[in-house]
């Protein structure tokens, strides 16, 4: 019953029906006691959405105080503290989000992230790179870094241990859907990733690339990879490009990951970045094989 009601207060928030979804929360208190964290972060985006972010941080500071070890609500509250201003909040927020799905170094070393758009991932992609990606000495190679997230937990958790080396390619100027954050930052992107890179002790096995990865890619024609990470700008048309150019140089045998199947551009829906990775699953079926599909895409080179 907790579940089912949590799936129509979701369904509510998701279609925009914000005061439906808070009356419904208000509503159901006791129904909801079992799952109250999830909840908590439902209801403080929908505060949010309503231009009253400081409301959700109260609601979501109740469940820390009451001793939640629920990854979500930090998660949540790191980026409602970000967008009103408390920056090291959100970047502390994070961390021990961060370690609450094992990836304690994050805290421990002193990472800096004010965006984290990968950790969602790390109970999964620790699965996978336990079953799957299992290559040692491991060469990864990773197309969008943004501040060194998912860079820095690879360093940590896969590539040092296996004596590996991870090539990250970014511009460092952000992608289209980020230019309105890069301002507020307070530093630019070079600065959080160098810093990270160099705070997680390993930076002999990372390599920076700057520039357009559609550039950059042509270069690599005479290196392999064990493991490829798409991540950059997410239009089809970068993606496409990515996916064919990165396809050249992943060995066969190798593994490569698509992020953000459900990104969409509301005004440019030609460029969802779906459209591109099912093209290019479609082109090239017979030589490869779909592992998982969930917001993420594990494709094994045949």
């Amino acid at each position: 019953m907790s579940w089912e009601l949590y799936g129509r207060i979701r369904k509510l928030h998701d279609g925009g029906e914000v005061d439906a979804a808070l009356a419904l929360i208000a509503a159901s208190t006791s129904e909801l006691t079992g799952i109250r964290s999830y909840v908590a972060c439902v209801e403080a985006d929908c505060h949010a959405l309503k231009g009253a972010g400081s409301l959700g941080v109260l609601v979501l500071e109740k469940e820390i105080d009451a001793g939640t070890d629920n990854f979500w609500v930090y998660y949540s509250i790191a980026a409602l503290y970000r967008n009103l201003g408390r920056r090291e909040e959100a970047v502390n927020a994070y961390r021990t989000a961060h370690a609450l799905h094992g990836w304690t170094e994050s805290k421990e070393k002193g990472y800096v992230f004010t965006h984290d758009f990968f950790s969602v991932n790390i109970p999964v992609w620790t699965r996978w790179f336990d079953e799957f990606i299992v290559s040692a000495p491991l060469r990864c190679l990773e197309i969008g870094s943004w501040q060194g997230t998912s860079a820095t937990w690879l360093l940590d958790k896969v590539v040092s241990k296996r004596q590996g080396l991870i090539t990250c390619i970014d511009t460092f100027e952000g992608s289209s859907e980020h230019q309105p954050w890069l301002p507020t930052l307070g530093a630019d992107l070079h600065s959080f990733f160098d810093h990270n890179i160099s705070a997680s002790g390993h930076s002999r096995h990372c390599r920076k690339l700057v520039g357009r990865s559609q550039d950059i890619l042509l270069y690599l024609d005479n290196q392999t990879y064990d493991f490829i990470y798409i991540d950059g700008a997410h239009e089809a048309k970068f993606v496409i490009q990515d996916a064919i150019l990165s396809w050249r140089i992943l060995r066969s045998g190798g593994f490569l990951i698509f992020d953000d199947l459900d990104h969409h551009f509301p005004t440019a829906p030609e460029q969802d970045t779906g459209r591109a990775i099912d093209a290019f699953t479609t082109w090239f079926a017979d030589e490869l094989q779909i592992i998982e599909q969930n917001r993420q895409m594990l494709i094994h080179k045949l």
